[in-house]
């Protein structure tokens, strides 16, 4: 998939209202919205948008989605499984039927892109699924990491005047923009979630810290968004969290350590665990739950430390 740009208008129907908004987060809920209404959806944006998530869905559905190398999306949300991964212990399979879930999401991603696209004022660009090269930290290991990647939204203020009659004089120039479809449970969890703070055992944050290191996006001083889509309510708005280079920067340097680890053969033992205790078991699968953790079995079968109940 290239990468897209915003181009001039596609069809007679108008941009989000000028409006003033205090933040990025806020002005791409009212676009994305705006953008979504069958009254104001881009005939031309959908039809090309949907074609992309066709490619997509079949492949969902007739290919296996295991990942074998680590990459920003990938066995980056615990230092362990880095880890594991990185010295070629076998993950677990996905479960056979995980297609649909798949399926949905690269749809409501080219789905949101176009309505982005099609509500978008003048004054922005906006870059879809765009190939940007990965930070300078991370490993030159062609068998074992990944050696390129790719960003759901980069958002760029190409003309001041125009940009704020709805952003702040002090916004950001450029906003990266991390889509992530969610069920119900997810979705309201992502909306009290203490981004940096609270268990990201689906690797969003790292995933997101290590795309805004890039040096093709560089937004590591001045935050991203991980914006949240309802797949169990389409009728919900779109959720977009802003998450601070503090946050950003923290995890980065986590991810550097648990990769500097991951090289030199260094276990950490169950570090996702012992960061966030009880609050790690809905991903680790401990007490008796069944967790997400690709590794949880080989995990649980290794421990490094005493139970203590926690």
């Amino acid at each position: 998939m290239t990468s897209t740009t915003k181009q001039k208008s596609v069809s007679p129907l108008l941009p989000v209202p000028e409006q003033p908004y205090p933040d990025w987060s806020r002005f791409l809920k009212a676009v994305w919205q705006h953008g979504m209404s069958v009254k104001n959806a881009d005939p031309l944006l959908i039809e090309e948008h949907v074609d992309n998530a066709a490619k997509n869905i079949k492949s969902s559905m007739l290919e296996r989605n295991e990942v074998r190398r680590i990459r920003p999306s990938a066995f980056l949300a615990c230092a362990r499984q880095t880890y594991y991964a990185a010295t070629g212990e076998p993950s677990g399979d996905m479960p056979d039927n995980i297609g649909p879930t798949f399926s949905i999401g690269h749809l409501l991603h080219e789905l949101s892109y176009a309505a982005v696209r099609a509500a978008m004022p003048k004054g922005f660009k906006v870059e879809v699924e765009k190939h940007v090269a990965l930070p300078t930290w991370w490993p030159d290991d062609y068998s074992r990491f990944n050696q390129e990647g790719h960003v759901d939204m980069l958002l760029t203020i190409e003309d001041a005047d125009s940009a704020k009659a709805y952003l702040p004089d002090d916004a950001s120039k450029r906003m990266l923009v991390d889509f992530k479809t969610m069920g119900g449970y997810s979705y309201k969890k992502h909306g009290k979630s203490i981004w940096g703070e609270d268990p990201d055992g689906f690797g969003y944050l790292g995933q997101l810290a290590t795309y805004a290191d890039s040096p093709d996006v560089d937004v590591i001083e001045t935050g991203a968004l991980i914006a949240g889509i309802n797949r169990d309510s389409l009728t919900q708005p779109l959720l977009p969290r802003f998450i601070t280079p503090a946050a950003l920067k923290v995890e980065r340097d986590r991810l550097k350590m648990a990769m500097e680890m991951a090289l030199e053969g260094s276990d950490p033992g169950e570090e996702f665990l012992i960061r966030h205790a009880r609050e790690a078991h809905f991903y680790c699968g401990r007490g008796g739950k069944p967790g997400y953790c690709p590794f949880k079995n080989k995990c649980s079968e290794n421990p490094t430390r005493e139970e203590d109940g926690s």
